[in-house]
């Protein structure tokens, strides 16, 4: 009995040793892959767009390794979203040309030759949407890596944002329902800081839940760092320049665990974890809802000294990636955008003698703007809003 125990122990160990080594060649083997996942392309023009597609082995091999590409369906386009949150569609593979299918990796080199792939018709494309196209490496000499063999590209028709709106003197006040409770909401907009007060109000409710540049409560009285405050509050030490175009976000979730972020140009700049339940924005007891300023404020109106443009409030709280997508944009029909002002001049009128700022969401939560009694000043900028 000992004696079979023995070798029955001698195999195992013999089996996992032999393990090792097939885990260890195979980490050591050449594969082929492509160096970057993902590659943005911007159609400023209507000029057609080259990109050299280039692939690589893992380790130089000793003889030519053929490479072979495709174009990847929707299916991968839909895998793509699913993953990372997004909502790109797919763009037309007939707008594509590609070189060559088929490329080679040059005994005991690295890279393979480049394979040219051009987009075209891009004037077609509608602004401010985003398009995904994956390339895949559809077969080679050589085992490829799961996961890096594909890359996506990213095909964008920026938004020409020219005409924003001016608010060291103007306000809108959104016409919230009395009662209307937020578990989840997103704050977001363009700003364009031209000098720092000692609060600087972007939208919101003061003291429910207001975003704002500046408090003189804040560290070291900074009225550069920008702060989420009301019934809780938090800042981000970051701090803004004049004179430069920001995209700020502010997210809070009750049903994930009450967990809140402060966005800035899409990347998450801090965050915190509430206890609160739920917001009253709608609240009169500080006056309401604004964007700009606290008009009639008791302890004054805290103007935002500045432009602003695409500021919109949503009943959900928008993931990173949303957030990065869409910063000049955004579908107004998107799930859970409750009011969505774009201030480019085009978006205001008059109605019974007053003054609004059309609400670009069908929810109809249009905007009283300066209390009514007069339109927001419109700056047309020299060059278009962007984001570095």
């Amino acid at each position: 009995m000992k004696q079979l125990l023995k070798y029955l122990a001698f195999c195992a160990i013999a089996v996992l040793l032999n393990s090792c080594n097939d885990s260890e060649s195979d980490l050591l083997e050449a594969k082929v892959y492509f160096e970057s996942k993902e590659h943005t392309i911007e159609a400023l023009n209507e000029q057609p767009i080259t990109y050299e597609l280039q692939s690589r082995v893992s380790s130089a091999y000793s003889s030519p390794v053929e490479v072979c590409y495709e174009i990847a369906g929707q299916n991968a386009v839909k895998e793509y979203n699913q993953k990372y949150g997004t909502n790109y569609e797919t763009f037309n593979a007939a707008n594509v040309k590609l070189g060559s299918n088929v490329t080679t990796i040059p005994s005991g080199a690295i890279y393979s030759e480049k394979t040219p792939i051009e987009f075209t018709n891009l004037e077609n494309m509608e602004e401010g949407k985003s398009y995904l196209l994956p390339v895949r490496i559809q077969s080679s000499s050589l085992p490829a890596i799961a996961g890096s063999d594909i890359i996506y590209f990213i095909i964008t028709k920026p938004v020409q944002i020219k005409k924003v709106a001016q608010f060291q003197s103007n306000y809108i006040r959104i016409p919230l329902a009395s009662g209307t409770m937020f578990t989840s909401v997103t704050y977001e907009a363009l700003i364009y800081i031209s000098q720092f007060g000692s609060n600087n109000t972007i939208m919101g409710n003061e003291g429910i839940l207001i975003l704002r540049i500046g408090d003189t409560a804040l560290p070291g009285g900074h009225n550069d760092w920008i702060q989420i405050a009301g019934s809780k509050q938090y800042h981000s030490t970051q701090a803004f320049e004049k004179g430069k175009w920001y995209h700020v976000a502010f997210t809070y979730d009750q049903p994930s665990g009450n967990m809140t972020a402060i966005y800035i140009n899409g990347s998450k700049a801090a965050e915190s974890t509430w206890d609160t339940p739920s917001f009253d924005l709608a609240s009169t007891g500080s006056g309401g809802f604004f964007i700009g300023k606290v008009a009639n404020f008791m302890w004054g109106e805290r103007p935002f000294y500045g432009y602003m443009s695409e500021v919109r409030l949503w009943t959900v709280a928008r993931t990173e990636n949303q957030i990065k997508q869409n910063m000049l944009s955004v579908d107004p029909n998107s799930d859970g955008l409750a009011a969505y002002y774009k201030l480019n001049g085009t978006d205001q009128f008059e109605s019974d003698g007053k003054s609004y700022v059309k609400d670009a969401s069908p929810n109809g939560m249009d905007g009283l703007a300066n209390g009514g009694s007069s339109q927001l000043t419109i700056k047309e900028l020299e060059t278009p809003v962007t984001i570095k």
